[in-house]
């Protein structure tokens, strides 16, 4: 079922209503139809006015009661739905068999982003929603643009060591408990600060995640984030994908960038998908008494060709001997017939040079449409 604007909506959740107060209990299913018919629900195009979020909000605890056997929910990724909402769905029959949840938008305290020690030992409305749903494969969290946590409680952070520190009787940490989802294929964070939210997913055993995406907060959230989600869950990781931070740094310096170990954290990724700001890439840690070992990376998509990404790319390349395709994303190869002095300037050229230096090692380089030059 695709929803697209909020009048519909309201006819929808009205005519399910009205079904279920007719049903009576000489039934021999106890969920009235056609809600009971409703497997899927996206709502992801709806774009209700300021005026019509109560409305939706309302509409939505009263529906979910009545999808005993919803398995995908797309929410609307602009809106932030109400603990009633949340508890609505929580409750509801049947929510453990929901497999995939998309577009969840949370909002987290300002005086909650920061992390302050000591942790409240305690489940948060997301972290409820979670744990009744053990067969989810598909979870999407975005979060709203309220935070301001301060730059030196990021910078500072090590939260792996929180990790280790939780059990020793010295510490002063209690962190949230850990959520069970067993068959979690993909997942999506979306401008998710440090929170008890995160921690809680990073406490979650996650054997069975494939691709991750992952929209930092800020520049600064950048590396403890990535370093924390792939040391604890990028040893299974296939995909990965790294956008641009919800609020980037208005003049980057490369002096106080640190290199990212995607390839050591993550060592069967196969696809991996950076944005501005290009990350400095760690090379993989090779193990002391034996030769480097080959990483199977086999697609790398960058938004445009840059000098500097270059030179650490081929760095790499002795590391990465399954690599056949480099996409920039954001170009595309100019038509035949230009000249070749257009060819030459400019991202084109960067783009000629790259794959001049490329085809040395059988690596294609194509653009955002996945196209050869013609």
């Amino acid at each position: 079922m695709h929803i697209f604007t909020a009048s519909a909506f309201e006819k929808f959740v009205a005519h399910l209503c009205s079904c279920d107060q007719r049903w009576d209990s000489i039934r021999r299913i106890p969920y009235s139809t056609p809600g009971r018919w409703v497997q899927e629900l996206d709502l992801s195009e709806m774009a209700p006015s300021s005026v019509e979020l109560l409305s939706v909000d309302t509409h939505l605890t009263r529906l979910f009661p009545l999808l005993p056997s919803l398995m995908s929910l797309y929410l609307i990724p602009e809106m932030v739905f109400s603990n009633r909402a949340l508890s609505s769905l929580q409750c509801k029959d049947g929510i453990g068999n929901l497999r995939s949840l998309k577009g969840l938008k949370v909002s987290v305290p300002a005086d909650l982003a920061p992390v302050q020690l000591p942790f409240i030992a305690s489940f948060d409305p997301i972290s409820k929603l979670l744990w009744h749903c053990p067969r989810l494969e598909q979870l999407e969290i975005l979060c709203t643009d309220t935070i301001n946590s301060e730059p030196e409680s990021v910078v500072d952070l090590d939260l792996l060591g929180f990790l280790r520190d939780e059990g020793k009787e010295e510490s002063s940490l209690s962190l949230p408990p850990p959520l069970h989802l067993p068959h979690l294929r993909c997942l999506c964070l979306s401008a998710i600060p440090i929170c008890p939210l995160l921690l809680t997913l990073l406490r979650t055993p996650l054997l069975a995640l494939r691709h991750v995406m992952v929209t930092p907060y800020s520049d600064l959230h950048t590396a403890p984030q990535l370093e924390a989600l792939l040391a604890v869950h990028g040893r299974s990781l296939i995909s990965l994908t790294i956008n641009t931070p919800r609020h980037p740094p208005i003049l980057p310096t490369m002096g106080d960038v640190r290199p990212l170990a995607l390839l050591g954290s993550c060592p069967q990724l196969q696809y991996l998908a950076l944005d501005h700001p290009l990350p400095v890439l760690a090379h993989p840690a090779a193990q002391s008494n034996e030769p480097p070992q080959p990483h199977p990376l086999r697609v790398l998509t960058i938004p445009r060709p840059s000098a500097r990404f270059l030179r650490e790319l081929e760095v790499l390349l002795p590391r990465l001997p399954a690599l056949t395709v480099v996409r920039a994303r954001t170009v595309r190869w100019l038509r035949a017939g230009i000249s070749r002095k257009a060819l030459e300037a400019g991202v084109q050229g960067e783009m000629h040079e790259w794959r001049r230096r490329f085809a040395r090692k059988g690596v294609r380089v194509v653009d955002g449409e996945w196209r050869d030059p013609v």
